[in-house]
């Protein structure tokens, strides 16, 4: 349980692990438990070997959605692939070389994978699995009372760390996250995570759970007396601090609660404000449901009373005042959603691919976000229906609908105090992430998907929970697998999935080392490595298209070298283009969504001058490449410079076309929409003057450069 826990704690205290060096040894730390759990799960009965599977409600949405991912990364034959996905064929098309675009009937028969680009959806696998098996992990260490409270205790000081350390950071003005400067968010409290709204995430469940406990802690033990009907505050504070009882713990745990909430409120995270308030109606509800537990409805007045008496005190004022600009936030990202939904529709069945959703949005993004890009919608549902189509959502709602309703029963029977409100913790924590997911995408964030796993195996664990008071056993419901031919291999492919995880999550790890492709807010890693670096990179992992763009780039950058005055490479600059076109056709191949990969290679294409079937394949193929950049491109709002590079390419066409082809009006339309289209996002009235000598160099005419106007 330790390693379970450790990799939780590193997970918050660094940046909610969405970094590849913190996530990686997160993963890896729960791999490692798992594999001794594992071990330990092997038993003998009778002279004979077994495997113990311990059963549980979330199994079934766990190994069905396990299957999907892999679904997801298949090949299918282009026949099935239409029937199934329309868009995805056509993405499929785009992945194959322009050259062979001139006669596609060379790759008719092609198998084409449902998704689009596999490297984010196996990336998804590994964290999907890597957070069962915190789950199936968390609920075989848990199997006592004391380890029950000893993990609720833990979380519960993290999350009072957290909010005492962001407090401390926002109102000392230093506004440091370790060694990193926040600038983003200088009046609000986010503790060690980038974004409030990922920071109040974490409140919101820790509340959940800090309510769930001081409730369960709440009730008398059996045969004890009962206490004085009053008290003095000096026996009061002698029975609290030195009293062999439980009301310090009681106390400790309400105060946690306190901290964190007022955490949440100076976070001033709107929607987790909306989230906590939503839980704390539905936890009273639960507890109003029974009637031993009706007055733990004091505890929550408790938790937040103390927090709105911190609050008020330091001032609240900032927090009130983005409440003003609530409904103008709610539209920008209800576009942002609207938008996911469009990318649904054009991948329904099986979706865009886990993972994806950053790499497709480019192309449906709404001109509200110019010079930016959407990497995710800000709405969990609208992006998981984008990434995993309507088969995914109905797994993902089965499943967890399967998960509640039994939970919910099994709840129902017990009369445990203990199991009773910690039972509740479960339902307080995915409410919270369920109505904060409506306006932000908290579990796109590792650690706090962990947290709520470990909150939910917490719950499980405590209503299996047997009645006796400080030393109670779980009871889960296990099912012994011989260990023969069945068995075995059952065993053996639960070994060689966390051992193909964890070596994949290395090799991961090291090639963005290497070449640095990922979030790279705190560490400032080079963007911009040299050949030999990427090269090393797509050795440990091949399956990044970022890795083969960055090499060609490198090439890019050496080959100018060598073009600088006084002493021109004109050898070297034919030679360069063969490697520039092979790393950029794998980029595009590997994830033909990136349209700055079909444009760079369109350049490297009419590059090829001197070859003799220059007119009739290059250029041709060039022009594919172009025209598949400005259909993955969309209004490509975020990059004004890649419409204007664009408009160059067709400018250069209509040259090379000459007056008098027909075509050569199609193309100068293209550059002249493309033009418009950078000046338009960048809110300029004339071309750049760089773009103005470009055009000059092919055009003087009064015809063309009106057009421009």
């Amino acid at each position: 349980m330790t390693l379970y826990l450790g990799a939780i704690i590193i997970g918050v205290l660094f940046f909610g692990a969405i970094h590849t060096w913190v996530y990686t040894i997160v993963f890896l730390a729960v791999m490692a438990a798992s594999l001794l759990l594992l071990k330990g799960d092997v038993i003998r009965q009778e002279k004979k070997l077994y495997f113990r599977w311990v059963k549980t409600d979330l199994s079934p949405l766990f190994f069905a959605f396990f299957a999907y991912i892999i679904i997801q990364m298949l090949p299918l034959p282009q026949g099935l692939l239409t029937l199934i996905s329309p868009e995805a064929k056509i993405d499929g098309d785009m992945a194959q070389p322009a050259v062979l675009a001139l006669n596609p009937a060379g790759f008719k028969d092609h198998w084409y994978n449902i998704v689009p680009y596999i490297y984010p959806v196996r990336m998804s696998l590994i964290r999907w699995l890597t957070y069962g098996l915190l789950f199936f992990g968390l609920t075989r260490c848990l199997n006592s009372r004391r380890r029950i409270e000893q993990a609720i205790v833990t979380i519960l000081l993290l999350g009072c760390f957290d909010a005492l350390y962001g407090i401390m950071q926002t109102y000392s003005g230093y506004n440091h996250i370790w060694w990193y400067k926040n600038t983003d968010y200088v009046k609000s409290v986010i503790g060690t995570y980038l974004n409030r709204s990922h920071f109040a995430g974490f409140m919101e469940m820790g509340i959940a759970l800090a309510i769930a406990y001081a409730a369960a802690l709440g009730k008398r033990a059996e045969g004890q007396a009962l206490p004085p009907r009053r008290r003095s505050l000096r026996k009061w504070f002698v029975e609290v601090f030195f009293g062999n009882t439980e009301a310090l713990k009681r106390f400790l745990i309400v105060f946690a609660g306190g901290v964190m909430g007022l955490g949440l409120i100076l976070s001033a995270s709107r929607g987790g404000i909306i989230a906590v308030t939503g839980v704390l109606f539905i936890m009273g509800l639960f507890f109003v449901f029974l009637k031993s537990e009706r007055r733990k409805g004091l505890v929550i007045l408790s938790i937040f009373g103390i927090a709105m008496i911190y609050g008020l005190y330091t001032g609240l004022d900032y927090t009130i005042g983005r409440f003003d600009f609530f409904g103008q936030d709610k539209v920008s990202r209800d576009i942002m959603a609207e938008k996911a939904f469009t990318t649904f529709k054009d991948y329904t069945a099986t979706g865009v691919g886990l993972g994806n959703f950053r790499h497709a949005s480019g192309r449906y993004q709404d001109p509200v976000h110019k010079g930016l890009y959407v990497d995710y919608a800000h709405n969990d549902y609208a992006q998981f229906l984008a990434e995993a189509g309507v088969v995914g959502m109905l797994l993902l709602v089965v499943g967890l609908f399967w998960y509640l309703v039994r939970t919910f029963l099994l709840w129902r029977e017990r009369s445990n105090s203990f199991s009773v409100c910690l039972g509740i913790a479960p339902f307080g924590a995915i409410i919270a992430m369920a109505i904060h997911s409506w306006s932000d995408y908290n579990l796109h964030r590792p650690a706090n998907v962990m947290l709520l796993i470990a909150i939910i195996a917490i719950g499980n664990a405590a209503l299996r929970l047997e009645r006796h008071r400080h030393h109670g056993k779980v009871i889960h419901e296990c099912r012994l697998i011989p260990l023969r031919r069945r068995g075995m291999g059952l065993l053996i492919g639960a070994v060689g999935l966390i051992l193909w995880s964890g070596v994949w999550s290395v090799r991961h790890f090291i090639a963005e080392t290497y070449c640095n492709t990922g979030i790279n807010i705190t560490l400032n890693l080079e963007e911009n490595p040299a050949a030999e670096r990427a090269q090393s990179a797509m050795f440990w992992d091949g399956g990044n298209a970022g890795y083969p763009y960055k090499l060609a780039q490198a090439l890019m950058r050496e080959r100018d070298k060598r073009m600088a005055p006084p002493a021109q490479d004109m050898e070297g600059w034919k030679r360069s283009h063969g490697p520039i076109i092979a790393e950029l056709e794998r980029a595009i191949r590997l994830n033909p969504l990136n349209p700055e990969y079909h444009v760079r290679l369109a350049w490297e294409y009419s590059y090829l001058w001197d070859r003799p079937d220059y007119v009739a394949k290059w250029l041709p193929a060039a022009d594919i490449c172009l025209d598949r950049a400005a259909y993955v491109a969309g209004g490509w709002l975020q990059n004004p410079k890649l419409h204007y590079d664009m408009g160059n390419y067709w400018t250069m066409r209509t040259k090379t076309l000459g007056p008098d082809n027909p075509k050569s009006k199609i193309t100068w339309t293209k550059a002249v929409w493309q033009y418009r289209k950078g000046m338009e996002l960048e809110k300029i009235k004339e071309l750049p003057k760089d773009v103005q000598v470009y055009i000059r160099y092919f055009f003087d005419d009064q015809a063309h450069l009106q057009d421009l106007k």
